[in-house]
């Protein structure tokens, strides 16, 4: 018989890439297990708000061991990914139950409730070098926009909250994507400023005069503009997972003026909330 897995943590709000390596390190000293395959049906009808997993994502070397994960699945549909420091959030799209799916006719889709609070899912990634050699894991956490601020924290959590990761011991598994992305834009760029200085030699050479200095390509950039003098209400801005509370004061001043609950949007945006 199939053991119930449980998630890494319950009732608990991830609000930064420490508190996943706080999570991550209790995982590697034995203090918090990690699952080890796909949810069963029982286990996703059991996911909600407040539940973090850990787990280790199936590599070459797991066909001899046969532990890890390719894919972490719930059985629920996600927008795009939004990037938020190093996170990454997922917003669950509605899924009518399958006689209101039937009902539907045409091009009309089922609208999701007004009370539906949907979850949001965070995730973040590592590379962590272990005795059997680099393995990645990931952190895969779910909240609500209702129930956030009612989530726990891992500093009460013996074991985990209390712990002090050694420097470097994790790294983002984006901070290598970046580096990739910076390096093939230079690259792009060496190669289009020698296209240019190779077409301006060359054709000074069939004209017959004489060869001069190939002249450098300056371009003029806009500055990065300033931020906008208002407020920008935006739909489903990327929610922070943490108390806007006594811990993170939400008044904020702006421009002389002052307002509560506030947070930024993926586009750096000040969206204000009710």
């Amino acid at each position: 018989m199939v053991r119930t897995q449980r998630p890494t943590l319950q009732n608990i709000r991830i609000r930064s890439t420490l508190d996943a390596h706080k999570i991550f390190y209790s995982v590697y000293q034995g203090h918090l297990e990690m699952v080890t395959r796909r949810l069963d049906a029982d286990e996703r009808m059991a996911l909600g708000s407040g539940c973090v997993y850990a787990w280790e994502e199936r590599g070459p070397h797991t066909e001899i061991t046969g532990l890890g994960i390719e894919r972490f699945t719930e059985g629920r549909r996600w927008s795009p990914s939004r990037v938020r420091d190093e996170f990454l959030f997922y917003y669950e799209k509605y899924t009518p139950p399958e006689s209101a799916a039937g009902q539907a006719s045409g091009s009309d889709k089922p609208q999701a409730p007004k009370d539906w609070d949907p979850l949001v899912k965070q995730t973040y990634s590592v590379w962590i070098d272990t005795e059997k050699g680099r393995r990645k894991w990931h952190l895969t956490a779910y909240f609500t926009q209702l129930t956030v601020d009612n989530l726990g924290t891992i500093d009460n959590i013996p074991g985990v909250g209390d712990l002090t990761v050694p420097e470097g011991m994790f790294k983002s598994t984006r901070v290598n994507k970046s580096r990739t992305s910076n390096n093939k834009a230079l690259d792009e760029s060496s190669v289009s400023s020698s296209s240019v200085r190779g077409n301006d030699t060359a054709s000074g050479s069939g004209s017959g005069s004489t060869s001069t200095p190939a002249q450098l390509v300056t371009r003029t950039y806009a500055p990065f503009p300033a931020p906008y003098p208002y407020a920008v209400v935006t739909s489903n801005p990327v929610p922070i997972p943490y108390k806007t509370s006594s811990t993170h004061n939400s008044l904020f001043s702006f421009h002389g003026l002052k307002f509560q609950n506030t947070y930024w949007n993926t586009n750096r945006h000040i969206v204000i909330t009710p």
